[in-house]
């Protein structure tokens, strides 16, 4: 459709009201009803055997069984044509027609704007779906929190860091891309869209509720753009999920991946994300031990602490080493290991650090001059689950030495300790502000992961 012509836009700007959402907890059954009566008219097919609404939820609006549902069964679909982006917004051609001023490092930009416009268009297309979905108030994403707040409750959990980068990130968009696109159009956008904060909760919108096809070919560089996706991002989220998207050539579809009873809650997951990111992204995290996709990093400054206690190695021979490493790919650049409920999950880097850890200068040398590992040594390196919690007490001392010393000093870096966490009650957490509560999970069950190494190594 053609972008709206300045008679349009001047007929939005003399309403008394822009439209603005209503908290989810004063919507009516007026709001939902006009939702799904929209979904009935662009042909949802929602399953008779699910209800949406509040009642039976556990946050918000959900989708609850009204009947027994089997493995494999569709709860509902979602025609392409309605998926909000880019390319199915009122101003797609105005978007297609200047592409090229809209490329950015995040590619969210054309749905972000198409989202500015058809929040502040109260005959949007999708009105009853944006009608529907939480005021961006309720959206309780550490980018929201103060500064000083959010550096105190997510100390060393990594996600104040994220969240400053995804700050920086949107900020260099909306300033370098969005803002000259906005002033370019004035007809077109209400001034609303000049504020960055304005933009930044359609940034964290997008970051709780959008999908994200990741099934294309890698080769098109739309295959990790997000879209929003109407009835399907009602569904609340927990990792032991029932229910997942499928995405299809026509239509999108909610699928249940095993049998769910009559009563329960229809549950979609985000894939496989750990606390820290479900925190960051959609401003939630899961109690321990419920996220059973939950990690732990242990960072390449814990690692020379340790390496510095049990080995002559310099602090300039130490990052020579993860230099040489990170050239070669066998690690990463920030973070060296990386934990998860069963054990050290990035194996093949751990031995290959731990072994470069271990080496004297001159073996160390004569590692560079070899570029690296023979065959022969690869061959012998094979192993099978080494760093699970259940076989790392059978690692040498000087390996578990290293990684126990590691976990040790990973512990440090929050703002309690694990014994003062076990002190409070489940009571006492519960009746914490969620932003605090949250907190409190993510940096609990990271913790608890790092214990659960140190315990092993000591074994």
């Amino acid at each position: 459709m053609a972008a709206p012509t300045k008679s349009k836009r001047n007929e939005v700007e003399d309403q008394s009201e822009i439209p603005t959402k209503l908290s989810s907890q004063e919507t009516s059954d007026i709001q939902l009803t006009s939702f799904l009566k929209w979904s009935d008219d662009n042909k949802f097919r929602l399953n008779v055997k699910v209800r949406v609404g509040k009642k039976g939820s556990c946050a918000q609006y959900g989708m609850i069984a009204e009947d027994h549902i089997k493995e494999g069964e569709c709860l509902f679909e979602v025609p392409r044509s309605i998926l909000l982006h880019g390319e199915t917004s009122s101003i797609s051609d105005l978007l297609k027609n200047e592409a090229d001023d809209l490329l950015s490092e995040s590619g969210w930009v054309p749905l972000l704007i198409s989202l500015m416009y058809e929040y502040n268009n109260p005959t949007s297309t999708w009105r009853p779906y944006l009608d529907l979905v939480p005021d961006f108030k309720e959206l309780n994403l550490p980018m929201f929190w103060k500064s000083e707040e959010r550096k105190s409750l997510l100390k060393g959990t990594g996600v104040d860091e994220s969240v400053t980068r995804d700050i920086d990130l949107l900020t260099n968009d909306f300033n370098n891309v969005v803002l000259p696109f906005i002033n370019k159009h004035p007809d077109v956008f209400l001034p609303i869209c000049k504020d960055v904060e304005f933009y930044k909760k359609m940034v964290a919108f997008v970051m709780a509720y959008s999908f994200t096809e990741t099934n294309l070919d890698e080769s098109n560089n739309k295959a990790n753009t997000p879209m929003m996706v109407p009835m399907a991002d009602i569904l609340n989220s927990i990792a032991k999920n029932n229910a997942h998207l499928e995405f299809h050539p026509d239509v999108l579809k909610m699928v249940a991946v095993k049998d769910i009873s009559k009563g329960e809650e229809v549950f979609n997951s985000y894939g496989e994300p750990a606390n820290a990111h479900l925190l960051q992204m959609y401003g939630y995290a899961e109690e321990y031990p419920n996220n059973h996709n939950d990690t732990v990093e242990i960072s390449n400054e814990a690692l020379l602490k340790a390496t510095k206690l049990l080995t002559d190695t310099t602090d300039e021979l130490f990052y020579e080493k993860l230099g040489v490493l990170q050239d070669m790919e066998a690690i990463d650049d920030e973070n060296t290991l990386v934990i998860g409920k069963d054990g050290i999950l990035t194996e093949d880097e751990c031995q290959q650090l731990i072994k470069v850890i271990f080496m004297s200068e001159s073996q160390f040398q004569d590692f560079v001059e070899k570029e690296g590992w023979s065959d022969a040594d690869e061959d012998d390196d094979e192993s099978n689950n080494m760093f699970s919690f259940a076989n790392i007490p059978s690692l040498l001392p000087d390996w578990k030495n290293l990684l126990s010393r590691a976990g040790e000093e990973s512990l440090t870096r929050y703002k309690t300790t694990l014994e003062e966490d076990q002190k409070l009650s489940s009571q006492d957490i519960a009746s914490l502000p969620s932003h605090h509560k949250y907190s409190f999970y993510t940096a609990y069950g990271q913790k608890m992961l790092l214990k659960k190494l140190v315990d092993a190594c000591n074994k």
